[in-house]
């Protein structure tokens, strides 16, 4: 035991001397271990954080390249992979040595017409601000253009749900395969909103995190302006399908045309990983009912408030098939509390607006109710509730739908829309609807109201209105409830 770090016994010790010395010197020994494994860990977790190399490579012996892993020679669809990126100064660098290479057109948004950007540097063309700046090392990233991402609906449904599509389908990072924490995502858009997520939309900050939980970053944030980004690794482009809403008119007309539907396998994974991360609890819900109803209003201020709500309330609760109603305003409420209202809910009543994304977390065979003001595009035949339908057909939601609208708009307010007194509730195959004059406030008539429901045909598995769909409309006016018209 000449080299050991136990010390030497001597033949005549004892042996209770040797165990206690052993002993104590083992745990002094894995002590000493325990601490140096906690600091190396500690360490290695900083330096993988912060992404700073510990010693700055050089970049003069770095090149970029790429590959198309989808391209049937049309802009909106490809998606190509790319290696060995830098930015720095809000640019995107393709770094190359030789003869200058041609890059692909590559569409980063369809709606606005905007398409990926990498300025062509040869290596010796490199700054000297980009040789000295300190390089943040990203193993993998998404390269993509947000739209309207300070809404909760298109933040959710839109931006987050693209960087989850890309990073699975061609980077294989879904969420249990790979390592998540590895995945960098990264905006590209220019101009673009300053305030970031954690800012303006800690929501949407939270839900992109329970997917990936390294630092996003915006290629203009000020913290990054001063560095150099090494992309080992990034993807960019739309590819086949696309979930975005997708316009009215002529545009929504087209997008149909260009993109496909987003495949089933993905939505199912991107919702179930959001609820997961949120540890969603459903309600065991009966097709027969009585139902618990959730009556999602605004405050006045804020627009979209439903004036007459506590008339809604009392004709809910006298109905046979309601148990219970609970009337909540999203504004007062945490996130956390948002979502259980949604999760909880058996029957959701609520207006137009970004909380639909909400839906995402309500149980499965629940049914939620839309009221809006929005006139229907007869050129296109475009739904006025495509916002909700198409959403929810593209992430494969098992929820029932339903979807009213005012025809009348004379005592509607810009951004002060009366709700009508509208209590449907859709059960299986069944609909059972109720309707009465929404009044405006001071106004001596009132708003005529209209209550819809679908005769239901249920598409991979859920009710969905859409315009493709046989919808029957149930017209009342003064609780007169009759069928006057059958598109």
């Amino acid at each position: 035991m000449k080299d050991s770090l136990l010390p030497v016994a001597d033949s005549k010790s004892n042996n209770s001397f040797l165990r206690s010395a052993c002993s104590s010197h083992v745990m002094t020994l894995m002590a000493r271990l325990a601490l140096l494994s906690t600091a190396a860990t500690a360490i290695g977790l900083y330096c993988f954080q912060s992404d700073i190399f510990l010693s700055s490579p050089d970049l003069t012996q770095i090149l970029s390249s790429h590959t198309c892993i989808f391209d049937d020679g049309r802009p909106e669809h490809r998606v190509c992979r790319f290696h060995n990126l830098l930015i720095h100064e809000s640019n995107i660098h393709y770094i190359y040595s030789g003869p200058r290479p041609e890059l692909p057109v590559i569409m980063a948004n369809w709606h606005h017409d905007y398409y990926f950007e990498a300025v062509v540097t040869h290596v010796h063309e490199l700054t000297d601000a980009m040789k000295a700046a300190p390089v943040m090392r990203i193993k993998a990233a998404t390269l993509t253009w947000r739209q309207w991402h300070l809404n909760w609906y298109h933040g959710v449904g839109e931006s987050i749900f693209e960087i989850y599509s890309s990073a699975c389908t061609y980077l294989d990072y879904c969420g249990s395969q790979r390592n998540s924490s590895e995945l960098t995502p990264i905006f590209i858009e220019k101009p673009g909103d300053e305030e970031t997520w954690e800012e303006a939309l800690p929501p949407a900050a939270s839900a992109l995190k329970c997917l990936y939980p390294t630092q996003a970053w915006w290629i203009k944030d000020k913290a990054i302006q001063d560095k150099v980004l090494l992309v080992e690794t990034a993807v960019a482009g739309i590819g086949p399908f696309n979930r975005k809403w997708k316009g009215f008119e002529e545009k929504g007309v087209e997008f149909h045309s260009v993109y496909e539907p987003v495949p089933e396998w993905l939505s199912h994974r991107y919702r179930n990983l959001l609820v997961q991360c949120y540890n969603v609890k459903w309600p065991s819900i009966k097709a027969e009912g009585p139902y618990e109803v959730t009556l999602v209003n605004r405050q006045y201020h804020k627009g979209r408030s439903m004036l007459n709500s506590a008339a809604v309330i009392t004709s809910m609760k006298a109905m046979k098939q309601v148990s219970s109603v609970k009337l909540v305003y999203m504004e007062l409420l945490t996130f956390r509390q948002q979502l259980e209202a949604y999760a909880k809910a058996q029957v959701l009543v609520m207006g137009h607006g970004a909380a639909f994304a909400n839906i995402m977390f309500m149980a499965p065979d629940s049914v939620v109710i839309v009221y809006n003001w929005i006139p229907t595009y007869t050129a296109s035949q475009i739904s006025p509730h495509s916002w909700i339908t198409e959403y929810m057909q593209d992430l494969a939601l098992p929820v029932n739908f339903v979807g009213t609208s005012m025809d009348d708009r004379r005592h509607i307010l810009p951004q002060k829309e009366v709700g009508q007194l509208v209590l449907c509730l859709a059960a299986n195959r069944l609909a059972v609807c109720l309707c009465a004059d929404a009044v405006q406030q001071n106004a001596v008539s009132a708003v005529t109201a209209f209550c819809c429901t679908l005769s239901a045909q249920r598409t991979r598995g859920r009710f969905l209105t859409s315009h493709n769909l046989p919808i029957i409309w149930f017209c009342c006016t003064s609780f007169v409830l009759g069928i006057v018209s059958n598109h």
